[in-house]
């Protein structure tokens, strides 16, 4: 009789012992599921880098150009009149997609033209493009911004950027992660924080930035740091030339400065 209740007792589980295996089953699938999605973000992360290296790339073919020598095209600058159905001050992207040789234009000026995958980063989901090698370019399905320093046109905030000016290319970012705005570029810190910073849930707190001389980094953004220190983290060059133009002159030109701006205001 013992030996018979020792066999059935050993031929089931108790309630605990079920409670304990679910417990360690959730616990693994959980830890199963943050390490694929971990490995998804890293996977985003490093196609978003490949992409703005190979964008770079068309930026360079359309800097070489000898029609525009020595520039990276940005959003704003003045329209290429013999492009009929697109406007280049659009976006950056009009004037740097034709040198992929994977574009279709549309047939009426103001149509949305068909540019690579590469144009847009795997973790944007603010519009669907879908699975196909090209997608309808519009500033909702472009995932990265233009940046500029108006070298090629002072008059223009949007202009060109002269990269054969006598500056440290490292230091001026050309594309980011970005909502791109339509026929402007990255110029001070209200572009910055309009543009930019949205896109920093992409990469789980980092965007990706390409600097005029081709090196892609990952910047990490602190979730209550300043707009102007994120600013002069990104773009050190661009944030002391705003701090110069916005300090006040001291001396003879100063003076002169201070009344010229009195002499504007009473007109």
């Amino acid at each position: 009789m013992k030996l018979h209740n020792t066999v059935r007792r050993a031929a089931g589980f108790t309630l605990i012992e079920l409670l304990v295996v679910i417990a360690i089953l959730v616990t693994l699938a959980s830890i199963a599921g943050t390490a694929i999605y971990s490995q998804m973000g890293v996977g985003d992360e490093s196609r978003c880098r490949a992409q703005l290296e190979q964008l770079h790339q068309l930026g360079i073919k359309y800097s070489q150009d000898i029609a525009h020598s020595g520039l990276l095209p940005t959003s704003g600058m003045d329209d290429d009149e013999d492009t009929d159905t697109v406007d280049e001050s659009e976006g950056w992207w009009y004037s740097v997609a034709p040198e992929l040789d994977a574009v279709v234009y549309p047939r009426k000026k103001g149509g949305k033209m068909k540019i690579s995958s590469i144009f847009h980063c795997p973790a944007d989901k603010r519009a669907e493009v879908g699975n196909e090698s090209t997608f309808a370019a519009d500033v909702k399905s472009v995932s990265y911004v233009s940046w500029t320093d108006a070298s090629d046109d002072p008059e223009n905030p949007n202009s060109c950027i002269r990269t054969t000016a006598k500056q440290n290319l490292d230091r001026l970012p050309w594309l980011s992660d970005g909502n791109p705005v339509k026929g402007e570029s990255v110029t001070d810190e209200d572009s910055f924080k309009a543009q930019v910073l949205p896109a920093a849930e992409r990469h789980s707190g980092k965007i990706m930035v390409a600097y005029a001389s081709g090196v892609v980094k990952a910047i990490e953004v602190e979730e209550d740091a300043a707009v102007d220190k994120l600013f002069k983290q990104f773009a050190p060059d661009l944030a002391a030339k705003a701090a110069k133009a916005s300090k006040p002159l001291k001396g003879k030109k100063g003076k002169k400065s201070r009344k010229a701006a009195a002499d504007d205001d009473e007109d």
